[in-house]
């Protein structure tokens, strides 16, 4: 049964007019203040985005990064005002049928985005039925949000708080991993505890040890560090927790150091366009921009007496069905690698195109090839060999039917599907394409010549043509999908340098399991390499990287930033070793609790991808 607001709010703040310390002072942001730092986030949104108003910002770039990067801000402006969210809605419901999403907090976030924007779709009670507590305590959390929402499970809302309670650290906090408490993990499962608080001594009693952790950690400037660095992002995250508690982080002396609040630690990061940066000096990070946003809508929401940021108003139901388009299959991205007589062929495999390469120094290369679905002049099953010389392209087609990854059947409508398998001659393009228009511009002359026309204006006009061909072909770099993931990435504008290594250590001794291939004997898939950054560069940019410089195959769900999750490395998937089992990052030893798409990288950080059969607890 969802919680009424008037009933909550009542309650909780008899239940916290004891435990409140006395006023402290520090610097009042008023509410107007508070609601115009938050309008000016959408305003710079709006702009930035090119559109014309909120609404138009939710039917365009919101409702286009569905599934990607808009679901904090649909959260946000469902719970501040009064918008027709439809558009986001339908692209939403589409996005999740077609996309496969295995991490269980993203689709616990996508749900509450749903129910946000007003949908009845079954993902939200599906989400509910086999998500919660299936990964750690963030599964444990977000579950926990969709419980207090109403949503109908096998859970109740008594089994998450115990299995929160339950990992409650001995310093009071919560992490995803390790023995000690993280601000921001502590400060999101305080945020879930909230609703419950009134009503349980339980609850109060491991709430109370929170705030005291959270207190313990608060900085002079009224902010928070997350690993080793102050940030904006956590200083949201207390704020966000603090006022689902009904707690004025402007007031209550516990949150006062110095004589600032945290609101004051997270301003310090914003910047003169309403946006807020990562680092102080930085400049605009989605994340933080984000998290700030909803954090200021939280804070406004307490003073108003109404429900915490996660108790969702209810949004109108659609009036008609969502019309969709046909579900299109679902995008399949892989990279392969096979020896060949000649060379090493790769192929990168999507839909609905397949496209490889065979490259050698010279000569000739052969790649094998054994047809698993009907092919235009063959039958399925039949093998043979496509051989291509120096330069030489040569092409083969099939009808896909169905395409299996990750031991997961994924069943598309009947495709055609062309393979090129190309093999490079190893030489540039460029003199041979100056050479063509060269040429051709001679031949342009000598038909002017043939036909009399011997104006000086002619000719200039055949070498302003070839000049400037000539000059597309220099200053231009075409290059193909094969080039693209095999190049040594450089970034002109590097602040810094990172290290990162991506292991397997867990599963080294599978190697009668049926993805031995995959698994490297000392469990090293990548050694620990340098790779150079940009500013906003996050801990995904750096693996991108390294997969387009070393040919790593990946399979990630979602944007370059936001709710990035990696599914796939070197082929070896969540869940092939175990329900449990899946790749998590560390950065200087520690998991962090942002996905890596929102993790911005500092210089010296050490980066590992790690292979973990139980949620990081087998990790070292």
């Amino acid at each position: 049964m969802r919680i009424k607001a008037g009933i909550l709010c009542l309650t909780a703040a008899a239940a916290l007019v004891f435990s409140l310390p006395l006023s402290a002072g520090a610097a009042d942001h008023t509410v107007g203040e508070i609601q115009g730092l938050a309008d000016g986030i959408v305003s710079y949104k709006v702009s930035s985005s090119g559109s014309g108003s909120v609404q138009d910002w939710i039917n365009g770039a919101l409702a286009q990064g569905a599934g990607s990067s808009s679901e904090w801000y649909v959260i946000g402006l469902s719970q501040s005002g009064s918008y027709d969210f439809s558009q986001y809605r339908s692209a939403l419901e589409t996005y999740l049928e077609n996309n496969s999403v295995y991490s269980a907090t993203a689709r616990q976030k996508y749900a509450l985005a749903l129910i946000a924007a007003g949908s009845s779709s079954d993902y939200i009670t599906r989400t509910a039925g086999d998500s919660i507590g299936q990964l750690g305590i963030m599964s444990w959390d977000y579950g926990l949000h969709l419980l207090n929402n109403g949503v109908s499970s096998p859970y109740s809302a008594e089994d998450a708080v115990n299995g929160i309670l339950s990992m409650q650290l001995g310093d009071g906090g919560w992490a995803v991993i390790g023995d000690y408490g993280d601000v921001d993990v502590t400060a999101m499962t305080i945020n879930a505890l909230a609703p419950h608080y009134p009503y349980n001594g339980a609850i109060q009693q491991a709430v109370n040890v929170g705030l005291d952790f959270l207190s313990g950690r608060q900085l002079d400037s009224g902010g928070f560090k997350t690993m080793g660095a102050e940030n904006p992002e956590s200083s949201a995250q207390v704020i966000t927790a603090l006022s689902a508690l009904g707690i004025d982080c402007q007031t209550d002396s516990r949150f006062i150091k110095e004589g600032n609040s945290p609101i004051d630690g997270m301003l310090k990061y914003r910047l003169g366009d309403g946006s807020f940066a990562h680092a102080e000096g930085g400049g605009m990070n989605d994340s933080a921009t984000v998290q700030a946003y909803y954090s200021f809508i939280a804070y406004l929401r307490m003073t108003q007496g109404r429900t915490p940021l996660l108790i969702l108003d209810r949004q109108p139901e659609p009036e008609l069905p969502v019309q969709t388009e046909p579900v299109s299959p679902p995008e399949i991205q892989e990279t392969a690698a096979a020896e060949t007589p000649a060379a090493s062929a790769a192929a990168q495999v999507s839909t609905p195109e397949v496209s490889g390469t065979a490259a050698a120094a010279s000569g000739a290369a052969e790649v094998s090839y054994t047809t698993e679905n009907t092919v235009t002049d063959t039958t399925a099953g039949t093998s043979g060999t496509l051989t291509a010389s120096a330069a030489q392209t040569v092409s083969f087609t099939v009808t896909l039917t169905s395409a299996e990854q990750s031991g997961t059947t994924v069943t598309v409508a009947s495709q055609v599907i062309t393979s090129h398998i190309h093999n490079k001659s190893g030489g540039s393009y460029k003199p041979w394409a100056v050479a063509v228009v060269t040429a051709a511009a001679a031949v342009m002359i000598l038909i002017l010549l043939a036909l009399g026309k011997r104006s000086w204006k002619n000719f200039a006009a055949v070498g302003v043509l070839a000049a400037a061909g000539v000059a597309v072909i220099v200053l231009t770099d075409i290059r193909s999908p094969e080039d693209y993931y095999t190049s040594t990435v450089t970034k002109e504008n590097a602040v810094g340098t990172v290290t990162m290594t991506i292991r397997c250590d867990t599963i080294k001794d599978e190697q009668d399991s049926e993805y031995a291939e995959y698994i490297p004997e000392d469990g090293v898939i990548l050694e620990t390499t340098d790779f150079e950054f940009a500013e906003g560069d996050s801990v995904y940019t750096i693996l991108t990287d390294a997969a387009r410089t070393f040919g790593l195959q990946t399979d990630s769900r979602g944007g370059m930033t936001g709710m990035v999750y990696v599914a796939g490395i070197n082929y070896l998937y969540e869940y092939q070793f175990g329900d449990l089992s899946g790749w998590i990052y560390h950065v200087n030893g520690v998991a962090p609790s942002v996905g890596c798409g929102e993790y911005i990288v500092s210089d010296g950080d050490n980066i590992e991808w790690l292979y973990t059969r139980e949620v990081g607890n087998d990790l070292d």
